[in-house]
């Protein structure tokens, strides 16, 4: 295959979590299907070979940035989800105690904040529709930036959200918590109106996950398991940075993302402290994820007469 450096760091990531996940599995003896996921994993098949075909013989390269930017987002997202799972059960006391203190000393509570939502029926919907958006938001910024085949902000993202998630996750592994949601219980009547997207009953889901586990992942319905750092909060401010050079999307982005704290907030059932992590998470990889991606342009390798680095499959 044709792969340029960013792209081939993270195809390298993701077989690497699939050799972890294979091992994993294995021993802990937990069953894993892949049938909930085939759809993604085919959608990546289909698109990395669309854009090999738009890089060796097309020489597209606008669309073959886009399609192989999707791929590889999806399929690293499949493999770390799935060894996100497969760090189950965590034997560390879970830190949310911690965080809904610190909360505390800012004046904020979940169970204050959806209890003032449930106030604005409509507001609530509005929140849960752009809190279910933020997948799309990142997509969107990965769609933009390979069709204007910037391909500088495009890898630096793209290997950011990378180190991000890895970071994300170890820090979970290390200090685990599944949120403000897992935390309080809500009345419920306000669940009623609010309607959180992640409940107090997910929470305690997540609370028996922590420290039961799983052996069949298969059978697992949960939409994610880490409360601090707050992904959500990750892709957001992300999409925002990649595509800070660009005046009218970033102004955009600014609205859309000043709607989504509180329902990160609200809907994600997160703590105060879970969505300023994520802020850290995001700067902190997004330094690194442009530091790697100027480093691969150094090397001789990726210099423009050899631009395109290749891989015999």
């Amino acid at each position: 295959m044709v792969l340029l450096p960013a792209e081939q760091t993270i195809l390298g990531v993701v077989l690497a979590l699939v050799a972890v996940c294979l091992f994993l599995a294995w021993d802990k003896d937990v069953t894993v299907a892949l049938h909930s996921h085939l759809f993604s994993i085919g959608f990546a098949i289909v698109m990395t070979a669309l854009g090999q075909f738009y890089r060796r013989v097309r020489k597209a390269e606008r669309i073959a940035l886009t399609a192989h930017a999707l791929a590889l987002f999806i399929l690293f997202s499949v493999v770390a989800s799935l060894f996100n799972l497969l760090l189950l059960p965590r034997h560390s006391k879970p830190i949310d105690a911690t965080l809904v203190w610190i909360d505390s000393w800012f004046g904020y509570s979940w169970p204050d904040a959806c209890a003032w939502i449930s106030q604005y029926p409509f507001l609530s919907h509005t929140l849960r529709q752009i809190y279910s958006l933020t997948l799309v938001q990142i997509l969107f910024v990965f769609l933009f930036l390979g069709m204007a085949n910037d391909r500088k902000q495009l890898h630096a993202a793209m290997l950011a959200m990378v180190s991000a998630a890895l970071a994300t996750i170890f820090c979970w592994a290390l200090f685990p918590s599944s949120g403000a949601s897992a935390y309080w219980t809500l009345d419920p009547e306000i669940d009623r109106i609010v309607g959180p997207v992640v409940n107090s009953a997910y929470g305690a889901e997540l609370n028996r996950l922590l420290v039961e586990g799983t052996k069949d992942i298969s059978a697992m319905r949960v939409t994610g398991l880490i409360g601090f750092p707050s992904f959500h909060t990750v892709m957001a401010l992300m999409s925002l940075v990649a595509m800070w050079p660009y005046p009218l999307v970033r102004l955009v982005l600014i609205l859309v993302n000043a709607t989504l704290l509180p329902a990160i907030l609200v809907h994600g059932g997160h703590n105060l402290m879970d969505v300023f992590g994520g802020a850290v998470i995001t700067m902190t990889s997004w330094r690194v994820g442009l530091w790697a991606f100027e480093a691969q342009q150094r090397r001789p390798s990726s210099r423009p007469k050899c631009e395109v680095l290749t891989t015999e499959s």
